[in-house]
């Protein structure tokens, strides 16, 4: 009966590793995902640095010296102190800024992402560690999730780096064996969802614990702080709706803490992200966080499937030729007879 007990158990071990294996090893996953996360990641990057560029010089430039005693505390070393200093001057601080913004957009359009995506999250890290105070989550989302992306394949799908590869000539610059960036590939996709699930539950459990939570009534204040309230207005609709109140604080919780169990099936999975889908736009709108808001959504979308983003492209290439309008005839070729009846008169 042991003998028996141990060979069920070793079976399964067995079958476990192999299927592992050949997660890890078979074809690189979440590919259009990965180039989903990598579009919102950049067009994140992208808006926080437009929206403070007029004040850049008083967020993280020279008009942020009273920020000095911050900066001795903090324990960035090498690289990220060799881009962005503090004793920058308006000039090369502004240079360096826009090249940042450039990297965003190179990134964005996936334009030789192996190089481009440690440059951009040096120099995003560079720029961040000069205002501590300035940072929000979505930030430190952002460094986090650049860092894993280093080690994937983000611009396989909607690239520049796919149109370039797709190319009869194309060679790589360093040729590996394929095997080596498949791994590099799903271990940091396992990195990002580990992430992810981390932020969830940390947030959900926390929340558990608090008795305003526990009662329904935790999505209320939050709504209720004046200084995160774009439209006060907008605000005092939703936190004076019990119903909604209480719906809301309870769906939130429930999400957060069994996240990933909910990605396990089909049904649930779909349910868990239109909820926390919804749930990232609530706070972009009402508590004026969009930045962060996207980088959550950027790293949620290598939760849906593949053949989910295939479907979703035929759909739309299909819509676009039904609305695209019929190409005018074309006159018609003369025909035998009539080029017969006009050889008299060039006669």
């Amino acid at each position: 009966m042991i003998g028996d007990a141990l060979r069920v158990v070793t079976g399964a071990v067995g079958r476990t590793v192999d299927a592992g294996e050949r997660w890890l090893f078979d074809g690189k996953k979440a590919t259009h995902g990965l180039a989903a996360m990598r579009i919102l990641i950049g067009v994140a990057i992208l808006g926080s640095l437009t929206v403070n560029f007029t004040n850049r010089h008083y967020v993280w430039g020279p008009g942020a010296r009273w920020l000095t005693p911050w900066l001795t505390v903090d324990e960035y070393g090498f690289p990220f102190t060799a881009v962005f200093a503090y004793d920058d001057n308006t000039t090369v601080f502004t240079l360096k800024y826009l090249l940042l913004a450039a990297l965003a957009v190179a990134f964005t359009l996936g334009w030789r992402t192996r190089v481009v995506t440690p440059l951009l999250m040096i120099g995003i890290a560079s720029l961040m560690r000069l205002n501590p105070l300035g940072d929000d989550a979505g930030d430190n989302i952002v460094r986090i999730m650049l860092l894993f992306l280093c080690f994937a394949d983000v611009s396989m799908r909607w690239s520049l780096d796919a149109r370039r590869r797709a190319r009869p000539d194309y060679r790589p610059l360093i040729a590996l064996p394929p095997w080596t960036g498949t791994l590099f590939h799903n271990v940091a996709l396992m990195a990002v969802a580990a992430q992810v699930f981390i932020i969830y539950m940390t947030s959900g459990l926390s929340k558990v614990q608090g008795s305003m939570w526990q009662e329904g009534v935790g999505l209320y204040y939050p709504l209720r702080i004046g200084q995160y309230a774009p439209w006060p207005g907008l605000n005092e609709l939703v936190y004076t709706n019990g119903f909604f109140v209480t719906i809301g604080s309870y769906v939130t919780v429930f999400v957060q803490v069994l996240f990933p169990l909910l990605l396990l099936r089909r049904g649930t999975r779909v349910l868990a992200l239109l909820a926390i889908f919804a749930m990232h736009v609530g706070i972009a709108v009402t508590m004026a966080l969009p930045w962060f808001s996207l980088a959550m959504i950027a790293a949620d979308m290598v939760f849906i499937r593949d053949d989910t983003y295939r479907a979703l492209t035929r759909w739309l290439t299909r819509a676009r030729r039904s609305q695209a309008p019929d190409p005018e005839p074309s006159p018609p070729e003369p025909t035998h007879d009539h080029r017969r009846s006009l050889a008299p008169e060039h006669q």
